[in-house]
């Protein structure tokens, strides 16, 4: 029996296509084993269902389906999986205030008044997770509708899997790379995907404002483009901030980007190392996931 056929799974989610893959323990990761750790299965969501929380769903249990038939015989415990969510099944935000004396349910009420206020969304709608930044005077929150969230649990329940997490992929990006950001002065830390440009900007390592753009086919690597989107997100952002655009600094995150273009916008411009960005979006997604 493969050692892997009990192993978690990693799934990264995007907008057209769904990746998994089992996971393995660091330790057990050798050169002896590499060839019995499974390729990454992918299912493409097609064409009419793309964008949809129904193509995500069907593509899941297609994934999950293919699985089963593969380990139905061997497995004896219920499987666990850990999900990578692209950005665009979610509304981001940062807020500003005092939340060091505000309880958790507390600061959740305030986080969904926010995105009631600013995206109409109805409070039952969507389940919100945020993160509270160290010293307690901002917060990044994430909003995620309960059909799509709700519905991936289910679709994991019928297949006799354990979702033990659902991530999204922007709060796990600035987790690991806002040292990037790290410093004296502003800077704007750009996360270029498919899909979304979204800027987070940073003051004196403080987290500021959020801004996301929509971007199409061909936009993500159109360096020339990209920059001057993020020209804009930055006026847009600039009365949270007393710095300005030529005194920040621009840090260059998801597909890559010739620099140049933000040289002469941006004080000074910082492409952050990532692996696997000759792969598809849900692959990478996969592998955050892991």
């Amino acid at each position: 029996m493969s050692p892997w056929l009990n192993s978690p799974l990693a799934i990264g989610v995007g907008t057209r296509e769904l990746v998994m893959a089992a996971t393995a323990p660091r330790w057990r990761v050798a050169r002896r084993h590499a060839a019995a750790l499974a390729e990454p299965t992918s299912v493409a969501i097609p064409d009419e269902q793309c964008f949809t929380e129904r193509g995500v769903l069907d593509a899941l249990n297609i994934a999950l389906a293919a699985d089963a038939g593969q380990t139905a015989r061997t497995v004896l415990v219920k499987r666990k999986a850990h999900l990578m969510l692209d950005d665009f099944w979610a509304s981001h935000a940062i807020l500003r205030g005092d939340f060091r004396t505000l309880s958790a349910s507390e600061t959740n009420q305030i986080v969904l008044a926010h995105f009631s206020d600013l995206y109409g969304i109805e409070a039952e709608s969507v389940q919100v997770r945020f993160s509270v930044q160290r010293g307690g005077h901002a917060v990044f929150a994430s909003a995620i509708a309960c059909t799509l969230h709700d519905g991936i649990h289910d679709v994991g329940m019928a297949a006799g899997v354990d979702v033990r997490s659902l991530k999204l992929c922007l709060p796990e990006l600035l987790n690991r790379v806002q040292d990037a950001a790290a410093g004296a002065g502003t800077a704007l830390l750009l996360f270029v995907a498919d899909t979304l440009m979204q800027a987070v900007l940073f003051e004196e390592n403080r987290w500021v404002a959020y801004d996301s753009q929509r971007i199409f086919p061909g936009d993500a690597s159109d360096a020339e483009r990209i920059a001057a989107r993020a020209e804009q997100s930055f006026e847009r952002l600039a009365g949270r901030t007393s710095g300005k655009r030529e005194a920040c600094r621009i840090c260059l995150c998801g597909a890559e980007l010739d620099p140049a273009p933000f040289e002469g916008r941006f004080c000074a411009t910082q492409s952050v190392a990532q692996p696997a960005m000759d792969k598809p979006v849900a692959y990478r997604l996969m592998e955050a996931a892991r």
